[in-house]
């Protein structure tokens, strides 16, 4: 008998230090046996339910909308190295718009209706901005204006004396004075109103202040020709590769050609000879 006890004991101890798992008898009725030889793998867990213990697995659900972590980190790397490449790509872009020279001068501009204030608005032809690739500049062969005052003043009775004679305003696009200020006129998106001068559509015309046949003007002039051949071009109403152009009487070319205005604007980059016009 004290045999067969231990033999008993023996076997319940092995029982009890053997892995829980499952019978086939509480598969079905859905509690642990601690009896059964069958090993489980899957952790459980208990839960009651009337008055027994049920196994319950500690799976973990998959969410089909969770993102994950590391697949986030990819898709926010790759927008920012697209958002540095299209800076990038801007920036050498801009690089390769030519400017004619380097400006240390500054461009003033004069708007229309700061010297203008009257009831006749502007009525001119649209210009066709893609196509500017010209500049003309003659002077005006008027006494200077050395100062905003008087600059304006002239501008003033131009108007008006260009609408007296024939109801058209001013021709020039721009005018640039001898305090170095660049006042508007019909601007950059009006066409010229010099009949004798050609390319109408594909032209900016300024003109310089002043009686310039015997004397170059002020170098503050020069500099501000080129400020404003540089702020065209910055605000693509200018092509880069523009055409610099003088003006001369057809009848008197020649003679024309030689007046000092000329003799600096000759050796600029752009510089391609002059145009010749049927009037004075």
């Amino acid at each position: 008998m004290y045999q067969a006890a231990r033999t008993v004991a023996a076997s319940s101890s092995s029982r009890l230090h053997s892995p829980v798992a499952w019978s086939r008898k509480s598969v079905q009725e859905g509690y642990y046996d601690l009896e059964a030889g069958e090993t489980e793998r899957t952790p459980l867990l208990y839960v009651r339910d009337n008055g027994r213990y049920r196994a319950k697995s500690l799976h973990r659900t998959n969410d089909p909308n969770r993102v994950h972590p590391v697949a986030l980190g990819l898709m926010v790397a790759l927008l920012v190295f697209l958002l540095i490449g299209v800076v990038i790509g801007v920036y050498l872009l801009l690089l390769t718009v030519q400017r004619p020279w380097p400006v240390s001068h500054p461009f003033f501009l004069v708007e229309r209706p700061a010297w203008w204030q009257y009831p006749v608005a502007l009525e001119a032809a649209t210009l066709d901005r893609l196509a500017v690739t010209n500049v003309i500049v003659l002077h005006t062969d008027s006494e200077d204006c050395l100062d905003q005052e008087r600059c304006v003043r002239y501008l003033q009775n131009t108007e008006r004396s260009c609408w007296a004679a024939r109801r058209d305003h001013i021709p020039y696009n721009f005018l640039i004075g001898g305090d170095g200020v660049t006042y508007e006129a019909r601007g950059w998106k009006s066409q010229h109103g010099f009949v004798d001068l050609p390319g109408r559509n594909t032209t900016l015309v300024v003109g310089m202040i002043g009686n310039f046949t015997d004397r170059q003007p002020a170098e503050v002039q020069y500099a501000e020709l080129k400020a404003f051949i540089t702020e065209s071009i910055r605000r693509l109403s200018l092509s880069p590769q523009y055409r610099l152009h003088g003006a001369v009487n057809a009848t008197r070319p020649s003679q024309d050609s030689t007046i000092a205005l000329y003799s600096q604007l000759e050796r600029w980059l752009h510089w391609k000879g002059f145009v010749a016009r049927d009037q004075p």
